[in-house]
């Protein structure tokens, strides 16, 4: 018995839930640097800020679920859940920013 598990569960997150958790945060970056900062004039062409920011901002929003859901499904009902409860926390948080994001997008680039 290795040191992640405990009473035959595993205790440790999947590498799929990893790349889950760490995706999301990935893809609001990358709609940071596509806006410029949400800059109200952008250096990218307007097809990138207008339609594909607001893309990836809603397959974070998607990935995040996904993450959040596949976490509470590996969450042993023994031992440490610890980590799981942070994965939980980070998957929540992305939702939350890419929320935000889509937010500052609309009222950027649509409303203005």
């Amino acid at each position: 018995m290795s040191k992640w598990d405990y009473m035959g569960e595993r205790a440790k997150p999947s590498t799929a839930l990893l790349v889950l958790t760490l995706l999301p945060w990935f893809l609001l970056v990358a709609v940071v640097i596509m806006t410029d900062g949400f800059n109200t004039h952008p250096s990218t062409p307007p097809y990138i800020y207008l339609f594909v920011s607001p893309a990836l901002t809603i397959i974070a929003i998607v990935v995040a679920v996904m993450g959040y859901i596949l976490a509470k499904d590996e969450e042993p009902e023994w031992g440490s859940r610890l980590v799981f409860k942070a994965i939980e926390a980070a998957e929540l948080a992305s939702i939350l920013v890419a929320a935000l994001f889509l937010g500052l997008i609309a009222v950027t680039y649509f409303l203005s």
